[in-house]
């Protein structure tokens, strides 16, 4: 475990030390649960998007990179590609941090 100094209201400071532990352990878990369900949802809504983008290309985006990028000649592809994109990396950044969330010592 690594400490961390943080600053709690004065009458949760005043508890038995046994008593504020068992406390913040139980609100970092309930904090952590309710994090991991958002996340959960972040990266649904993000594979949605993606999955859009798919079946209306009928590409991956690696593909897409490759084969069209290259020779995109209008607007709306473009922007179509820089939402993939985006919602590319959100996905990536929300699996990366449900992946900590789902540590041993956090569960």
């Amino acid at each position: 475990m690594v400490e961390l100094t943080v600053q709690i209201p004065e009458s949760l400071a005043r508890l038995p030390d046994n008593e504020r532990e068992a406390l913040i352990r139980a609100g970092l878990h309930v904090a952590v649960s309710a994090r991991r369900r958002e996340l959960e949802a972040e990266i649904a809504t993000a594979t949605d998007q993606i999955r859009h983008f798919e079946v209306r290309y009928g590409l991956s985006l690696a593909q897409f990179e490759r084969e069209v990028l290259p020779t995109l000649d209008s607007l709306q592809a473009h922007e179509n590609y820089n939402d993939w994109f985006f919602w590319d990396r959100v996905l990536a950044e929300k699996k990366q941090l449900l992946a900590d969330l789902q540590h041993p010592d956090l569960i």
